[in-house]
């Protein structure tokens, strides 16, 4: 195992990994997942379309780059869009697909420290109230955010 440091995150290189659709449509990602904005923050809270939201572990947790976007609908999460992120430091692309798009792939490594990781926020994002979670850590958290008109 490779190891490598950015800024403050360290980062552990394990190969790359196809992410899959969720099991059904209209699903959460993880039905796991735990709200814990006390282990994830995003600032700002409120976004547009097409923003760059950043990522704060205030415990450190270690998480990978990857990451899902749900939206609320009739009380429950929807996985709409995976992201990657910027959390191992310069070089790392910021992306974002549809939920279960063909090919989507991420590199299976492990980020630490306190980020921040930055994702986009897609431009085709509905406004509303939607959840970002972590896609690939050993227990994935989540916070909420307002996605407002562009």
């Amino acid at each position: 195992m490779k190891f490598a440091a950015a800024a403050t995150a360290i980062v552990f290189l394990a190969g790359c990994s196809t992410v899959l659709a969720p099991a059904s449509v209209g699903a959460p990602a993880d039905p796991e997942a735990q709200l814990r904005p006390d282990l994830i923050v995003a600032e700002p809270v409120q976004v547009r379309p097409g923003d760059v939201l950043s990522l704060t572990f205030p415990a450190e947790t270690t998480r990978g780059v990857y990451f899902v976007l749900e939206s609320q609908a009739a009380g429950a999460w929807v996985h709409m869009f995976d992201l990657t992120s910027d959390g191992p430091g310069p070089g790392w692309q910021r992306r974002w697909m549809p939920a279960g798009a063909e090919g989507f792939a991420v590199e299976d490594i492990g980020v630490g420290g306190p980020g921040p990781d930055r994702v986009v926020i897609p431009d085709v994002a509905e406004p509303g109230t939607w959840r970002i979670c972590t896609g690939n850590a050993g227990e994935n958290i989540c916070t909420t955010i307002e996605i407002v008109g562009s």
